[in-house]
């Protein structure tokens, strides 16, 4: 039964993203302000992540107030939308069963100039800041981190979701920027592979015994993987407050062909919906992954 109702949810999510797509080229390319999509020409890139929250209103205080992102009106039937340089983030109004910690997505990563300035403003308005790893057995629940040292930060947000602020020091750099996507899992090693050959990734140099990283071609650094060492099980995104995270693909029909012939089967077949191309995949350890073809010509 649970699995048919995050079945039905994913199903809504998807035409919800298809409306989205159709209301946005029928009023055209957004403004030179608007976010890009990192790397116009790499084949797979990060394109937006899908929200279940419980107040729309609530998120945009957060994503929107307080992390500068840029709220975009839709019609009716599709999702709310906020837009940062390189992703949308895509809000369903419905309670998220539970929040990001204890699935097998961690964080969204952000990149600003001044992380201790954002981080300010976000605690001034009533948000929390964590910890990168989650603590392991008989370790502090809020341990220092590197973070202090004004490099980066972990807040928490509504419905706890989680996302890393890291320093960004171009002179020409924007305000706010996605910068990756960080999953966790006692398998991070087994995870990152699988993810290399699922989007023809590169595994980059300096694994260690709890952190592996993997650069999308064309576009570089972008995908972590986190060991997660507390007893609990993790569970999968969908239904989550990160509900799944969307990759952007050129020639999705034949990316598709290619999953299959690797042994990746498709959790949704390809498909286009108003001129949107859409497949999902979801990896061994739960994680949801919509596979679109179509966001760029948005920009």
């Amino acid at each position: 039964m649970a699995r048919g109702i995050a079945a039905r949810r994913r199903s809504a999510q998807m035409r919800g993203l298809a409306s989205l797509a159709a209301t946005l080229l029928a009023i055209g390319p957004l403004s030179p302000a608007s976010a890009q999509l990192s790397n116009q020409e790499a084949p797979v890139v990060v394109g937006h992540y899908t929200l279940n929250v419980t107040s729309v209103e609530e998120h945009m205080r957060f994503w929107v107030e307080t992390l500068g992102g840029e709220a975009v009106t839709l019609g009716a039937g599709a999702p709310q939308a906020i837009r940062f340089p390189g992703v949308f983030l895509f809000l369903e109004e419905q309670a998220p069963t539970g929040p990001t910690r204890g699935t097998t997505f961690d964080h969204i990563g952000f990149a600003v100039p001044d992380v201790a300035a954002v981080t300010g403003r976000a605690v001034e308005n009533g948000y929390t800041r964590t910890v990168g790893r989650e603590p392991g057995p008989g370790q502090p629940e809020n341990p220092p981190t590197a973070g202090n040292y004004g490099r980066f930060e972990y807040l928490v947000g509504p419905d706890g979701v989680k996302i890393e602020l890291v320093t960004v020091q171009e002179e020409s750099a924007p305000p706010i920027a996605h910068h990756h996507v960080h999953f966790v899992n006692r398998e991070f090693v087994e995870m990152g592979r699988w993810y290399i050959n699922a989007l023809n990734a590169t595994e980059r140099p300096g694994q260690t015994d709890f952190f592996f990283g993997a650069d999308l071609p064309g576009v570089g650094y972008m995908l972590n993987f986190f060991s997660w060492l507390p007893e609990e099980e993790l569970a999968g995104t969908a239904g989550r407050a990160v509900d799944h995270v969307g990759f952007e693909v050129r020639d999705l029909e034949a990316f598709c062909a290619g999953l299959q012939a690797r042994g990746i089967a498709l959790t949704e077949p390809y498909r286009v919906e108003d001129g949107l191309g859409i497949a999902v995949i979801t990896d061994p350890w739960g994680t949801v992954i919509e596979l679109t073809e179509g966001l760029r010509a948005l920009y």
